[in-house]
């Protein structure tokens, strides 16, 4: 049984200048091998584990850098829905429990 998962892809494009066909990927393997994810404590610690990915992956621009905002409130959106799909394709009799968080 896979005790990890890939959490958050995300092209890092939060400034702005990045053109999408240039832009790099990062990736962050979020572990759950220490978690009960059946138990509400563990599902909101792998939700707290999988948000400190994203933020890992999405670098938070100036905040006068309104295009770079727009793109870092992209790149956690997709990271997190990234993160969200992995979990949902992990076979629910793996871990009963994953099946709440997705």
């Amino acid at each position: 049984m896979r005790k990890s998962i890939v959490a958050v892809i995300a092209a890092l494009a939060a400034t702005g200048l990045a053109a999408p066909a240039t832009a790099e990927e990062q990736s962050v393997v979020v572990s759950y091998a220490d978690l009960n994810v059946a138990s509400p404590a563990g599902a909101q610690a792998l939700d707290r584990r999988i948000a400190a990915a994203v933020e890992k992956v999405c670098i938070k621009p100036e905040l006068r850098d309104l295009k770079g905002m727009t793109a870092w409130e992209e790149c956690k959106a997709a990271a997190l829905t990234d993160a969200m799909e992995q979990l949902s394709t992990l076979a629910p009799t793996d871990n009963p429990g994953l099946a709440s968080l997705v």
